[in-house]
């Protein structure tokens, strides 16, 4: 079984959860600003048409309550950040996910 159809399988039963939340830091502070006002235009208008995101794998603890396993920010260009076919580290999100549950499972 992949880890997609494995995290899905865990998703539906509530044991695992990506996240998209609105990036809070400047893309521009942290990458700095292009060559040219062109290129800057060019990544203005892709940040207001897909907005600037962090994504976050989160798994269900034995407490109840979503935990952590694993982010990356500034995830942009993308119609759905949420998407492995789309974004390519949406299945290694997955798979921190599942290692983390996994993991809490065999403690």
């Amino acid at each position: 079984m992949s880890i997609i159809e494995t995290f899905r399988n865990l998703e539906r039963n509530g044991f695992v959860r990506l996240r998209a939340d609105e990036e809070q830091e400047s893309y521009f502070d942290v990458f700095g600003n292009p060559d040219s006002p062109e290129e800057r235009q060019e990544i203005v208008d892709r940040l207001n048409l897909n907005g600037c995101w962090c994504v976050t794998s989160e798994f269900m603890g034995d407490d109840g309550r979503w935990h952590h396993a694993d982010s990356i920010g500034m995830c942009t260009g993308y119609q759905n950040v949420l998407d492995p076919e789309e974004n390519d580290y949406v299945c290694d999100l997955m798979a921190s996910a599942v290692n983390a549950l996994e993991m809490q499972m065999c403690i």
